[in-house]
């Protein structure tokens, strides 16, 4: 049960926030020391420290356990209190009784609830994770101006750094205005946040032009015209719902498929529309992600 609520913990972390040394697995490296306190858990493994619960004893990640996920502090925050607290809804049946059984009841705390936003956030994962297998869940709650959802990582064995993200957008200047967001978006080229990135980066570089082969490329099926890729501006994808483009490498951003609801004035109150206009919209991708499991080699970036 110990490594199960390690693994949920890991979650809540930023994918960029994993620490180095160490892999990106949600599975505990070496050897995980849990231990309990008054009114708190700690688990350790040989990469990161988390409590859940009450105090602070210099743990990299805590979360505070309450009735209600409820907002505990402005952020941003990368380490240290989470923003949003954890609750028995949160973790299900098994995990809550086993944290309860630990440390007792969870805290009523005041606060804005973020109960809506978990909901969402679970349902986009339901709607999601078939179509994603070994997929990694990170959490982003903190440190995006204009979102909030998941950020799901292609599976290590893979050796990419391609992600998928799932959850709201806004322009920041209206943050009150948010709709379904989807990104599908590799690193970009050569720009490295940890050094055993380097071979990923450069296999998915090549994954890129492959995608967007005019001929073969799996993106490329997506648009109505072959040579979508060659001009440095956004392809509008007619047949699926929202406003959904391609976006070709030669613009200079990293998304190659950019996706925004339309029609939900309140997604967070629409948590299963949302989560099943986000399935549409992974789906479709289905054959462009299938290939990213292919080590390409002998094509140049150029």
């Amino acid at each position: 049960m110990e490594k199960d609520l390690f693994a949920r913990l890991w979650q809540e972390l930023d994918f960029d926030d994993h620490p180095y040394p160490g892999t990106h697995s949600p599975d505990p490296q070496g050897d995980l020391k849990f231990a309990t306190h008054d009114g708190a858990l700690t688990l350790t493994d040989d990469r990161i420290s988390f409590r859940l619960g009450v105090g602070n004893d210099g743990e990299k990640s805590i979360h505070r356990w309450t009735m209600e996920p409820t907002q505990m502090n402005e952020g941003p925050k990368r380490l240290g209190e989470h923003r949003w607290s954890i609750s028995p809804k949160d973790l299900g049946l098994t995990l809550s009784a086993f944290v309860a059984v630990k440390i007792g009841p969870p805290t009523v705390k005041n606060g804005d609830s973020k109960l809506e936003e978990r909901i969402l956030l679970g349902q986009i994962r339901n709607a999601l994770s078939p179509l994603l297998t070994d997929w990694t869940w990170h959490l982003e709650v903190d440190n995006k101006p204009d979102r909030m959802g998941w950020y799901i990582r292609a599976p290590e064995a893979w050796e990419s750094l391609f992600t998928i993200f799932a959850g709201l957008g806004w322009n920041p200047d209206t943050p009150e205005n948010k709709h379904g967001f989807v990104l599908f978006e590799r690193a970009p080229p050569g720009e490295l946040d940890r050094p055993d990135e380097e071979n990923p980066n450069r296999l998915d570089a090549l994954r890129t032009v492959a995608l967007c082969n005019s001929q073969r490329g799996a993106l490329t099926k997506l648009a109505s015209d072959p040579i979508w890729s060659h001009e440095a501006t956004p392809h509008h994808l007619d047949n699926l719902q929202g406003d959904v483009q391609l976006w070709p490498p030669s613009m200079g951003r990293w998304p190659l498929l950019v996706a925004r609801q339309l029609e939900q004035t309140n997604p967070v109150k629409n948590a299963l529309a949302v989560a099943q206009w986000q399935a549409e919209i992974v789906s479709a991708l289905t054959p462009a992600i299938s290939t990213l499991s292919t080590k390409i080699d002998g094509l140049s970036w150029q």
